[in-house]
């Protein structure tokens, strides 16, 4: 197959991919390195879960995959390994990262402990504009969430936290965020899967509350609401994944 190819693929599973277009994945530069659109590629199917928690990451079910050759996916798994995504094992390859407790702990205690700061640092000094953004971003993550729809969902949770932290001026604080999003993906599709399957959209619950604070520039109240919001996350998180194990 060319390495320009389109068609739509079969994961694991039978699963429906979207296609690889060179140039396009993720918002990528036309002229970017064949090996970073790749990576692209690979890294949005499996932070929105279609390459799942445990799977065997072989450069040739890859290629075939995303119609490329096996060099760009090899060095473009390399890339996964690297930032955390999946993880090596000597003689047996790559696979995507696990799901872990101790993991799940380490990476929701640093989220309270910058998202909390982002989020009084933005409600301190946002626009009126910024509550707008957030509050356009609730109203389509509701209607997703009704809708079962996870993956959207998660979209615009983050794009709804995105407004507000955006606000606090620091793109580097930004950026570290982004990459804990990234590694805590799975975890965040488990819950809101869950809870989707419960019928359950109140786990959303406190974003208005989120976003009132930010209309009257609330630093400390916004703090303690994410907070509260992601300490109860975790220990939710917590009992799903010790149940699963047993």
């Amino acid at each position: 197959m060319s390495e320009q190819g389109e068609r739509v693929n079969s994961g694991p599973g039978g699963l429906r991919l979207p296609p690889f277009a060179p140039g396009s994945p993720s918002g990528s530069v036309v002229a970017a390195p064949l090996a970073d659109q790749v990576f692209d590629t690979l890294r949005g199917w499996i932070v929105n879960g279609q390459l799942p928690p445990g799977h065997r990451l072989g450069v040739r079910e890859l290629s075939e995959m995303v119609g490329t050759s096996a060099m760009p996916v090899r060095e473009a798994v390399r890339g996964l390994v690297e930032a955390g995504l999946a993880i090596h094992e000597p003689y047996k390859g790559a696979r995507v990262r696990g799901l872990d407790v101790g993991e799940l702990e380490h990476a929701y205690d640093v989220r309270i402990l910058l998202e909390g700061e982002s989020a009084r640092l933005g409600a301190l000094t946002a626009e009126p504009v910024v509550a707008e953004r957030m509050r356009e971003h609730w109203v389509v993550l509701q209607e997703a969430a009704r809708d079962g729809d996870v993956t959207e969902a998660l979209r615009r949770d983050e794009l709804l936290l995105d407004a507000l932290y955006v606000a606090t001026g620091n793109d580097i604080l930004c950026d570290i965020i982004h990459g804990l999003w990234d590694r805590c993906r799975p975890y965040k599709m488990l819950w809101v899967s869950d809870a989707a399957q419960r019928g359950d959209i109140d786990i959303w619950h406190y974003k208005p509350e989120l976003i009132a604070a930010v209309e009257v520039n609330d630093g400390a109240e916004a703090e303690r609401i994410l907070r509260r919001s992601y300490t109860a996350a975790k220990s939710s998180l917590r009992a799903l994944l010790t149940s699963t194990s047993r």
